[in-house]
């Protein structure tokens, strides 16, 4: 397979025009409400702790509280500042002592990050579709654009975050509602090379943008990060930058560079250094929050 396959991809996915209607045809309806409702709903802890951090009037005690609601969440929270990255004297045994420890951004990112992926985990029975890549990819995006919500001063960093975590949850919907299906979008990607949602648009009618944004709307999620997660595909009208802007262009950028969205291409490149450092420097911070989050290696594998 040529060795610029992944180049290719992310070209020819943003020529491909979107939907002019809505929601599709009536079929298409009728497959995206199913495929909702075969998704688990996302736990009112993801939910509050994003409200949380999101809020820039929250403070670290605030937070502290919604991650002491919640046993698990807590226990990882506890867990992480007494790992050997944030080795301490004594142990800590509060949660608000965890927060002091840890730092309340990077506290902040472990609360979100734990209670989303915790709430949808791997499962190693699928070939092609992989939820680990796939949440690799997700962490990607958001901490690029994060980096991207920050240069920009007008934007809110937490919810940039946020929607990066967010922005292809409705291709884990298509996962819950038809793994065999998703198999068999990915390899019919691979084969005719182009990108996953120009073969789901061709297979069901939709991609999983649209329905991520339906989802969003049923959760009741902001407008802003709804928007960025229906829009991660599109390009920023008249170079307005906005939470949806700079998170499509979190995605075309981890994309480009070979971190793919739950799949590999056998026979792609792996990372590619962009002159600044830049692919580094986010492959290093997923790797970081990955293993706190796992407590697992967790290195970025490009290549099968």
């Amino acid at each position: 397979m040529a060795p610029n396959m992944v180049s290719r991809i992310a070209a020819k996915d943003a020529e491909m025009p979107r939907p002019a209607h809505e929601h599709g045809s009536a079929l298409a309806r009728d497959r995206i409400l199913s495929t909702i409702t075969a998704l688990p709903p996302l736990p009112a802890v993801a939910l509050r702790v994003m409200q949380v951090a999101q809020d820039p009037r929250s403070s670290a005690a605030q937070l502290a509280l919604v991650v002491s609601a919640d046993p698990a969440l807590s226990a990882r929270m506890l867990r992480v500042a007494n790992s050997a990255a944030y080795r301490r004297s004594r142990e800590v045994t509060s949660v608000q002592e965890a927060l002091v420890v840890l730092g309340f951004v990077q506290a902040r990112n472990i609360a979100i990050s734990t209670a989303i992926t915790g709430a949808y985990p791997a499962d190693s029975l699928h070939a092609l579709f992989r939820i680990d890549a796939f949440w690799r990819h997700s962490l990607a995006v958001a901490f690029r654009a994060s980096d991207l919500a920050g240069q920009a001063k007008r934007l809110d960093v937490p919810s940039a975050f946020t929607a990066g975590v967010l922005h292809n949850i409705g291709r884990m919907a298509m996962f819950h509602a038809d793994p065999a299906g998703l198999d068999q979008a990915i390899a019919e990607a691979i084969r005719s090379e182009r990108s996953i949602e120009e073969v789901e648009r061709e297979l069901l009618g939709y991609d999983h943008a649209e329905l991520g944004g339906l989802l969003a709307e049923q959760w009741n999620l902001p407008a802003d990060i709804a928007a960025a997660i229906s829009q991660h595909h599109q390009q920023a009208e008249d170079g307005q930058v906005t939470l949806a802007s700079v998170v499509a262009e979190a995605d075309r950028f981890c994309v480009s560079h070979g971190i793919l969205p739950g799949y590999v291409v056998p026979g792609a490149p792996g990372t590619l250094d962009a002159p600044d450092g830049t692919v580094t420097r986010v492959l290093k911070q997923v790797d970081t929050l990955m293993a706190l989050i796992t407590q697992e290696p967790a290195g970025v594998h490009l290549v099968a």
